[in-house]
C-alpha cells in the first residue's frame, strides 16, 4: 500500500509538472505572485519550442501592365487591331477598331461593336435600323465616327459593369480626340458609363456631356437590338429621335 501510495504521487507531481511545463513556467513555485492570466506576465520556458509564427513569403502579383493612350485616331484603331491592352480590347481574340471619319458633326457609341454592318450577323440588322433611325433624322451615318465602350467581344455578350468606368475614361479620350458637335448613345450600358444614369431616366431630355472645356449635347435612347426585339419600343425612339433632330441636328 505505501509503494503504491508512492507510485500515485509521483504521478500527481509529473502530472501537476507537465502541466506547468506546458503553460510555459519553468517552476512551479516562485517567490513572488504572477497573474497567469495577464498578458506576457509568464516567460516562455527555455525548453519550450518557440511558438513564434514564421514569416511566409508574401506572393508578389504582377505588376498591372500600363500603356500610354494614343494621341490620335489613326494610332488608336492600329493599337486596337493590334490587340494593345487599352479598355475593353482584351475580351477576346477579335478586335473591332472604330469606324468613320475623324472629324464629324455626331458621334456614335455602342457598348458592343453590334452596330457594324457585318454581312450574315445580327451586327448586320442593328447596324441597317440605325442607318434609317438616323436617316429619318436627317444624319447620314457615313459622316458620323461610330465607336463602342468594348473593342472586343465578353464571352458573356455584356460589358462587365465593374469595367464602365474605365471604359468611360477611354471613352472620353477618344472624344477629346474626335471632337463632335454631339453624342448619340444607344443602350443601357453606354448611358450608364457615360451619363452616370439608367436609360429609361436619361432618354427623357436631351442630355450633355463635360469634358476638358468640351460641352456635347447628347441623346441617350435604345440600341437598335432593343429596337428589334421589342419592336413596341419604337415608338419611343422616334420621339427620342425627333427631339435630337428640333434641338440639335435643326440647330447646327
Amino acid at each position: 500500500m505505501e509503494e503504491r501510495g508512492k507510485i500515485t504521487a509521483f504521478a500527481v507531481v509529473e502530472s501537476l509538472s507537465g502541466w506547468w511545463e506546458l503553460a510555459g513556467v519553468d517552476s512551479a513555485v516562485q517567490d513572488k505572485t504572477v497573474d497567469l492570466l495577464a498578458q506576457g506576465a509568464v516567460a516562455p520556458s527555455p525548453n519550450a519550442p518557440n511558438a513564434s509564427p514564421s514569416k511566409k513569403k508574401q506572393t508578389e502579383l504582377p505588376a498591372t501592365p500600363t500603356i500610354m493612350w494614343p494621341n490620335d485616331i489613326f494610332t488608336l484603331r492600329e493599337m486596337v487591331a493590334k490587340g494593345a491592352p487599352l479598355p475593353g480590347n482584351t475580351y477576346g481574340p477579335i478586335r473591332f477598331p472604330p469606324i468613320g471619319p475623324d472629324s464629324c458633326d455626331v458621334m456614335v457609341i455602342s457598348d458592343l461593336a453590334d452596330i457594324l454592318n457585318r454581312a450574315k450577323t445580327p451586327a448586320s440588322s442593328n447596324a441597317a435600323l440605325l442607318d434609317k433611325m438616323l436617316a429619318a433624322i436627317g444624319i447620314e451615318i457615313a459622316h458620323c465616327y461610330c465607336t463602342w465602350l468594348a473593342t472586343s467581344t465578353p464571352s458573356t455578350g455584356e460589358v462587365p459593369e465593374n469595367d464602365l468606368s474605365d471604359l468611360a475614361a477611354f471613352m472620353l479620350h477618344q472624344i477629346q480626340l474626335i471632337k463632335p458637335k454631339s453624342l448619340v448613345i444607344l443602350g443601357s450600358a453606354a448611358c450608364k458609363a457615360l451619363l452616370g444614369e439608367e436609360l429609361m431616366h436619361a432618354r427623357a431630355e436631351l442630355r450633355s456631356v463635360h469634358h476638358n472645356g468640351l460641352n456635347l449635347p447628347t441623346l441617350a435612347t435604345f440600341h437598335p437590338r432593343t429596337l428589334i426585339a421589342r419592336p413596341v419600343m419604337k415608338k419611343q425612339a422616334w420621339r427620342d429621335l425627333q427631339m435630337f433632330a428640333k434641338k440639335v441636328v435643326q440647330c447646327a
